[in-house]
């Protein structure tokens, strides 16, 4: 008995559903994205095989190419915080930062980076947020004769005290072209505050972001 031969016929399959589902999940991605912002102070980290997420709550001294050093509190209530504790501590010797209105220090607490003397604080608040991208910051001075870093670090540790010292956490995060002493007295200037935990800030290897 002879086989029935069935007609070929091609499959025709509607594309309009799938088209529909990609460009609405594309709309989702580039709205939702959020895109590194550009850095006041660009540092180019070294790269390293750790896989340690750095926490959000943390204080990041960050060591430029030229060896000036800047501090970044993640949250904007822990940075006023962290300034209150500046004018109690040490007041007297910044009169001009005592005497900042509470807008002031508002303004402060939405800066990304302090890099900048203490003293000059009140005129970078000043400052409108799109000329930052232009202004050069000089660095926290950190020397032995006028360590101010260290009394931020020591601002920071009061701070912390009054909620939970133990979430007090410090990152260095240093540029790889960096003079390797300044990261050195760092290093020395935490160690003089008691403060000998702390992370460092490298990217991923064969990650460029």
């Amino acid at each position: 008995m002879p086989k029935i031969k069935v007609p070929r016929k091609s499959t025709i399959v509607d594309m309009t559903a799938m088209c529909d589902v990609a460009f609405l999940l594309l709309t989702f991605f580039i709205l939702t994205a959020k895109f590194r912002p550009s850095q006041l102070v660009p540092i180019d980290i070294p790269t390293s095989r750790a896989e340690q997420k750095v926490k959000e709550d943390i204080i990041t001294i960050s060591v430029d190419k030229a060896g000036n050093a800047y501090l970044n509190m993640s949250i904007p209530k822990r940075r006023i915080e962290v300034l209150d504790k500046i004018i109690a501590k040490y007041g007297d010797k910044y009169p001009n930062v005592a005497a900042m209105t509470q807008q002031q220090k508002n303004q402060f607490g939405n800066l990304e980076l302090i890099g900048v003397p203490i003293q000059s604080i009140p005129q970078m608040v000043a400052i409108k947020p799109e000329q930052l991208q232009d202004y050069k910051f000089p660095g926290i001075p950190k020397d032995s004769t006028d360590n101010q870093l260290g009394e931020w670090i020591m601002a920071a540790r009061y701070a912390y005290a009054d909620d939970d010292i133990n979430k007090l956490k410090f990152a260095i995060k240093g540029d790889k072209t960096s003079n390797i002493k300044a990261v050195q007295r760092v290093i020395e200037v935490m160690k003089e505050k008691d403060v000998y935990s702390f992370n460092i800030i490298t990217s991923l290897e064969g990650n460029n972001d």
